[in-house]
Parts: C-alpha cells; structure tokens; sequence
C-alpha cells in the first residue's frame, strides 16, 4: 500500500473522512504513514503523549482503561484523536488483538484538517457519538 492512491479505499469509509472531496482524501492519503504491527503489540499507552490520529485498515485491536476493556475496534475504526484536540495525554491503551496494519496521521497534519469545516464537523459528531456512548454505559452501570 505505498501508494497513497491505494490507501483511498481504507479512508473513505471512515467516518470522519465520509463526504470529503477526492482532492482532499488524496491529501489525507499523502500525509498518511503504513504502520504494521503483530497480534499482542500496543499501539499505544494511556499517559503517552498523543501525537498521533490512527486509522484500522485491518486487524482488530482492544482498547483498556487499566484492566478493563472499554471496547474493540476493527477496520474502518479509528482512534487517536481526542489527545490531539486537546493536548492531553492518550486516555487509554490500545492493543492489537490481531495482526494490524494502520495508517497513521501526524498532529501537525490532523491539525491542518481540522480548517476544513466538513472534517471539523466530523471529528465533533464523532466525539459526541462517543460522548454519547460513554454516557449511556455509565447510566446503565447505576442501574
């Protein structure tokens, strides 16, 4: 996949490139790095600095806060973002539960989405969905 044209297929479903023009998701693709890593490796830890937005393209991972998982992520999933809006620490560990391949964005390029309105918007109903989501658990666990 070291042409950027061959990574398009693995962002166009992802929620917060969906609806972006051609030109755009071809910049995104540009500016993406390949990462593989085997079944077992993490990705990255909570309390790392978060210096990264990372897209599955294949392989699952488990995501924990401490022993915990808090959720599975497959491709087409992506994660990494919250840090870079913010500038706090990665709020979680991620692990491969299988072999993975990501594409990955750096803070400097997530950045530079982010003046495009539709990604900004994007990113905001996706935070919001998980908002959501982590609202409804809680909820449920006082139940």
């Amino acid at each position: 996949m070291q042409n950027p044209v061959t990574r398009l297929p693995a962002l166009r479903p992802v929620p917060i490139f969906r609806g972006m023009s051609k030109t755009a998701l071809f910049a995104v693709a540009r500016q993406s790095v390949e990462v593989s890593l085997p079944a077992g490796a993490t990705v990255v830890s909570e309390g790392d600095p978060g210096d990264s937005l990372c897209v599955i393209v294949e392989g699952k991972v488990d995501v924990r806060k401490g022993d915990r998982v808090v959720a599975e992520l497959k491709a087409g999933d992506f994660f990494g973002e919250l840090s870079l809006i913010d500038g706090e620490p990665r709020t979680a560990t991620v692990v491969a539960t299988e072999d993975l391949s990501l594409l990955t964005l750096s803070s400097s390029n997530f950045d530079t989405l982010l003046t495009d309105p539709y990604f900004a918007r994007a990113v905001l109903k996706n935070l919001a969905k998980r908002f959501r989501q982590v609202q409804d658990a809680h909820v449920a666990a006082d139940v």
